[in-house]
């Protein structure tokens, strides 16, 4: 009997074991893929490790920084990448905060990659770290400009940077048309065009080249828009967006790439951006249903 038992305990570990074999070596190679995010370093940490050589810390992390963001930008969906490079960027300026290109080319591959808030506060900190930089406001700006569509609250930081010593002439004027809506979106291009006749990286001009085709297509709405309105008051909203004919306009390629479509409010719009507007319409009606 006790043979027996013995013998349906030792079966019944092999099934378990041949069972679980899978998940464990599935689990590894997770693991071993993602080994290289396990160090994620405090400033103070670091600093205490490296017996007064800050700096040269700071260095040697920023490189391994800019590297993996090289191996894991568009191969990557594992959004962990994405909390390691932020607090990789933010312990490097931590360690070293005078140094500008942490600031300036890490708030940048964080914009890249979608964590808007986080490149915005390495813009911020940049800003008073750095007293006689310009360029870090502008582009703390210029998020809350092109990405939270904010011209009140970009106009600010503009402000900020026209004050620098640094600062080109135009900024001043910069800030004066952010708080016009349609000036916005001619500052926006402006910042657009400038980023993009310096920028090498691949992924940081497809950025760009998004947003500007986001900010030209805006325009181009904001040109027919009253137009569409009055329209759709006399007559309803226009049958095709090849209508705009009717109105006196031509219709040009999306800048966005998408297709025209006529938006449920009677406005032709590329599709993303009608999309995009139904979305936040019904955002604003759950707050009003939920307060």
């Amino acid at each position: 009997m006790i043979r027996i038992a013995l013998t349906a305990a030792l079966f019944a570990s092999v099934a378990v074991a041949a069972t679980s074999q899978p998940h464990a070596d599935a689990t590894r190679r997770v693991r071993n893929l993602d080994a290289v995010l396990v160090f994620l370093p405090s400033a103070a940490g670091v600093r205490m490790s490296s017996s007064g050589f800050e700096e040269v810390a700071a260095d040697l992390m920023w490189v391994r920084t800019v590297l993996l963001f090289g191996e894991r930008y568009g191969a990557s969906e594992d959004p962990a990448w994405v909390e390691w490079l932020t607090r990789m960027i933010d312990t490097v300026t931590e360690l070293d905060p005078r140094w500008s290109t942490p600031y300036k080319y890490g708030g940048a591959m964080l914009r890249v990659v979608g964590a808007i808030d986080a490149s915005s506060a390495v813009f911020a900190r940049c800003t008073e770290e750095r007293p006689d930089d310009a360029w870090c406001p502008l582009s703390r700006g210029m998020n809350d400009l092109i990405y939270n569509e904010d011209p009140g609250t970009a106009a600010e930081w503009v402000a900020i940077a026209a004050t620098r010593k640094s600062a080109p002439a135009w900024y001043g004027g910069l800030s004066a048309a952010l708080r016009d809506k349609a000036g916005s979106r001619h500052a926006g291009l402006a910042y657009l065009d400038e980023q993009l006749a310096t920028a090498t990286d691949r992924a940081v001009i497809e950025s760009l080249e998004y947003q500007r085709g986001k900010l030209l297509h805006n325009e181009l709405v904001a040109g027919w828009e009253s137009a569409c309105l009055a329209w759709r008051e006399d007559h309803g909203p226009l049958a095709t967006p090849g209508d705009l004919s009717r109105l006196g306009f031509v219709l040009p390629d999306n800048p966005r790439g998408d297709p025209w479509v006529v938006g449920a409010d009677g406005i032709v719009r590329g599709e993303g951006a009608e999309a995009e507007r139904l979305r936040g319409q019904r955002r604003e009606e759950w707050k009003l249903l939920h307060r």
